[in-house]
Order: C-alpha cells, then structure tokens, then sequence
C-alpha cells in the first residue's frame, strides 16, 4: 500500500504540526440472535452468544502512514459481513455537518458522525457535509481491494498489532493470504448484472464481473444515504472460517492542512451475520442508521443466501 498519513492532524501556526492518529474504532457485530457491542475506546468488552457464532476480527492496522482495515473469520461458521465508515471532523469550533436540519454530530458521541457513502465524485469523495470545506479536501483515503498476508486475530477483537519496526507488516513470517486483490464496484453495478441472465444475455466481460462477485470483493452501496444511515460495503461472497477479506480501506494520508486547529476521526463499524441472521441488518428501530437498501437485499437474496 501508499504510505498514508494521520486522520487526526492539528495545526497551530503557519507552520503545520501533524499530530499522530486518533482513530476511534466501534464495532457493532450481530451473533446468532443477540448483539454483542465492542467499544474499544472505552476499554472495555461486552459479548453474547446466541446458538451460532459469528466471530470475527476487525483488522485495522495504522502505522501513522499506512492504514489497512479488512475483516478476517475467526470463528467456526461461514458468516457474512459489511462495513461501514464513519467521519467526523472539527476545524476550531467548525464541526463539520449535513445540510439541515441534520443535527450536529458529537465528538462523544459516534452515533452521530456521517456515514461515508459511495455516490459522490468518486468512491473516495462523498462530498459530504453542507460546506465548501468538505472531508476529503483535507484527507484522501485509497479503496483499491488490494491484497496482502496477515496474522490471525483474536475473535472478536480489532487486530491492530505492528511489526518490530514499529511499521504495519504487510508480508508478516507465517502470515495467511488475505482474499485475492479485486477492485470494490457500486451496488448500483451489481444491479444492473443481477437483472441479466448469465448464460444468455450477459457478454464475455460481465461474465468476469459476475464471478469477480462470486468469488468475493467489496461492494460498495451508491444507493444509501448518509442521511438514512447508508454508506455500507458488502463483502460480496461468504465468508469462510480462517479467511480473510481483501482490503476495503489502504490508505488515509492527508492533503491539505486545515486553516486553524483541527481533529480528524474515522469510525469503522463492521457487523458479522450467520446466514439465518441477514434480518439484523435491517433494523428499522435503530437510531445508528442500521438498515439493508433494496439493493443490498437483492445481493443477500441472490449472492449470499441464493
């Protein structure tokens, strides 16, 4: 991967002073029938079971250059997983926000930040929030569903651990093969293969498309809204015991400095189903946004509960 820099930067005078990441990591993960809820900025693990398990690794590993995050089952189930990312940025008392009347988000209070979605200029601009000084002017993140080798993890924990150098090790000794490099696409792209039949209507290079699917990258849902708690990635296969997905996000480095004091936090939230568990994704009650699009039901539908 490019080396990346800080998502948490301050700058205090005209000469800039880049302060070392704070990255703020929650991970809500669904397990057969109870929620267990991790909030590692607290220090603290809460977890339930229900008949099957879900265990799962969250892989967020940050060097203060390079960042990888992917997920990695480490558990005894198939399971299926999506990922969302989550930002919040404050320039001196300018919290950046949604047009109103969305509330203003709360540093405390991750619930509140915005959802990263997939519609903007590209799949790394979402061009959110409501003024000309927008996230990704100040930050650049890189999607590329690179591959690379990586240590197991603890289930049900984020692996965060660097090599000797003090550097993400991206080639560890001993290290198992993450899921093979495919670039993500848009949900709005597997929409327009899931209506063509594969042995007639579609040609030769939506053929490798579909199976590039089959066989497992990012989906990145362009039909959410941040507003409605968009903003999902959907690994697009399941996903098998001591496996691991490619990367979703491999690089977060700053591009231009703020013009007074500011923070930077990226909150990843991953959540982890069993195949008679895909109903927890849509949870109309919840006040975090957690909801499945029509697009990613046909995706469970069709690809990962045919």
């Amino acid at each position: 991967m490019n080396k990346a820099r800080t998502s948490h930067g301050r700058k205090t005078s005209k000469k800039p002073l880049i302060a070392a990441l704070t990255v703020v990591l929650v991970v809500a993960i669904l397990l057969g029938g109870a929620m267990a809820w991790t909030d590692f900025t607290q220090s603290r693990t809460n977890k339930f079971r229900g008949a099957n398990d879900a265990d799962v690794t969250l892989h967020d590993e940050f060097d203060g250059e390079n960042k990888d995050v992917f997920v990695e089952n480490s558990g005894t189930n198939t399971i299926y997983v999506r990922v969302r990312l989550d930002e919040f940025m404050q320039v001196n008392d300018h919290i950046f926000k949604m047009a109103d009347p969305a509330p203003t988000p709360d540093v405390r209070d991750k619930t509140t930040w915005i959802p990263h979605t997939y519609a903007g200029k590209s799949i790394v601009d979402c061009g959110n929030t409501d003024t000309k000084d927008k996230f990704h002017n100040h930050y650049k993140w890189k999607i590329s569903g690179a591959d690379r080798k990586y240590l197991p993890g603890t289930p049900g924990m984020v692996y965060g651990t660097l090599g000797a150098d003090g550097k993400v090790d991206e080639n560890p000794t001993g290290g198992k093969p993450t899921a093979t490099a495919s670039a993500p696409i848009l949900m709005s792209e597997f929409l327009a293969l899931e209506n063509l039949d594969y042995s007639s209507q579609m040609s030769a290079a939506q053929k490798a498309e579909w199976d590039r699917i089959k066989a497992g990258l990012w989906i990145l849902d362009d039909t959410a809204k941040a507003a409605d708690g968009g903003g999902w990635a959907y690994w697009s296969a399941p996903l098998l015991p001591d496996t691991a997905t490619n990367l979703l996000l491999d690089e977060v480095k700053l591009h231009k400095d703020a013009d007074d004091d500011w923070i930077y936090r990226i909150d990843v939230k991953l959540q982890a189903v069993t195949a008679n568990d895909f109903g927890k994704w849509n949870d109309t009650s919840s006040t975090c946004g957690y909801k499945t699009t029509p697009g990613a039901q046909k995706l469970i539908n069709n690809v990962l509960n045919p």
